[in-house]
């Protein structure tokens, strides 16, 4: 008896300096901390989002045929004391489009709110949940992908890490968390590339429910803009299933110039930006 436990606490030390020597081997107690899909988007949301922010846009619609179309566009965003967001999204140029808007207010359940004002018809239609997919003034962007990233409403599995242009990012597969997100989202998931020294998505693959590739987002030309806030000065959404593009090039931005609530309620949108 009294070998059998000098035997057994040796197995024990054996196998606990075994552990200690494969957590000290190169790049192993890098993987035994590694973060999980959850924690990386967390982290990401802390450190990405600022008080308001206000841009100028030039965004060229591009067709199959490679004709192009030119837009100039105002984006403004701002987050509340609830860490919530409202994003306003207003065409300035050309005529046809001008003051065509998209009011979006995040919720916590991810049942957010969007409005889409039409001046020609001097009317705003609320985006129904099904109608999310759908998408927004002729681009490549949906409703859908023009909504902040809820992490509610999704699951994020760490897939993997992959360089993109010579910087180490996390690959980050996001799922519909739920029947209701399925069911509306035009997605039967997204894949992330996030830098995984500033924490910003720098790649988006949207999967369609045959599970193909059915539009590719590239953000270029980073930024630091203020403290751990990073952007893009160039985005591209490929839509590949239809062969069109959707670029957008910043042309002017400033952030926390403290930009007023009222700018962001659906009387402001159809005031026009006046």
């Amino acid at each position: 008896m009294s070998t059998d436990h000098r035997t057994g606490g040796s197995w024990i030390i054996s196998a606990a300096l075994s552990w200690l020597l494969l957590l000290s081997m190169p790049g192993v107690a890098a993987w035994a901390q590694e973060p999980s899909g959850l924690e990386i988007m967390k982290k990401q949301r802390d450190l990405q989002r600022v008080k308001d922010e206000d841009e100028t846009q030039r965004m060229t619609l591009i067709n199959k045929n490679g004709e192009s179309k030119q837009r100039k566009v105002a984006r403004l965003t701002m987050t509340n004391q609830q860490d919530l967001s409202k994003i306003l999204i207003r065409f300035l140029a050309p005529r046809d489009v001008e003051n065509t808007a998209l009011l979006t207010w995040e919720a916590k359940d991810g049942n957010d709110d969007q409005w889409y004002y039409l001046p020609a018809a001097r009317k705003t239609k609320r985006i129904a949940s099904s109608g999310k997919k759908n998408k927004f003034a002729g681009t490549d962007f949906a409703f859908e992908d023009l909504r902040p990233e809820n992490l509610a409403v999704h699951t994020y599995n760490l897939v993997g890490s992959e360089a993109l242009g010579g910087q180490d990012c996390f690959v980050i597969e996001a799922l519909p968390a739920n029947e209701k997100e399925a069911s509306e989202s035009g997605y039967s998931k997204r894949k992330l590339w996030i830098r995984s020294d500033i924490y910003y998505t720098v790649k988006r693959e949207f999967y369609n429910k045959k599970d193909q590739v059915e539009k590719v987002q590239t953000d270029r030309n980073l930024v630091n803009v203020k403290g751990t806030i990073w952007r893009a000065n160039e985005i591209e959404m490929h839509d590949v299933q239809a062969g069109t593009k959707t670029v957008v090039v910043i042309e002017a931005r400033s952030v926390e110039k403290g930009l007023k609530d009222s700018r962001f309620t659906e009387s402001e949108l159809e005031k026009g930006g006046e």
